[in-house]
């Protein structure tokens, strides 16, 4: 992601809305597939399994080891736990550009 947003000169302020949706891509692509492919997700435990085993790799382990029971749980969860990951995310980009910054002033 960092470079994407280098590359893209992505403001600080717009990076965790740009970043933020890539766990909502994935949940709409998954739910999207969930209902062409009922035949593989027969029950809302497979449904749960499958969509974990998708998540970065960040966020699994915790989401695993709280066992959700149900797909909705599963969504709020992984969202609750991305969320302030990509807050810390672009506080240290912009903290990082201000050392640029102020190193290349001097």
């Amino acid at each position: 992601m960092e470079s994407i947003f280098h590359i893209s000169g992505c403001a600080i302020d717009n990076q965790v809305k740009f970043a933020t949706c890539t766990l909502l891509a994935y949940t709409q692509h998954f739910q999207e597939l969930a209902l062409m492919c009922t035949k593989f997700l027969a029950d809302e435990t497979e449904k749960v399994n499958k969509y974990i085993n998708g998540l970065p790799d960040n966020i699994h382990g915790n989401v695993m080891s709280s066992k959700p029971k149900t797909h909705d749980e599963t969504i709020e969860l992984a969202n609750d736990l991305m969320n302030p990951k990509l807050y810390t995310y672009a506080e240290r980009q912009n903290d990082n550009k201000r050392k640029v910054d102020d190193s290349s002033r001097n």
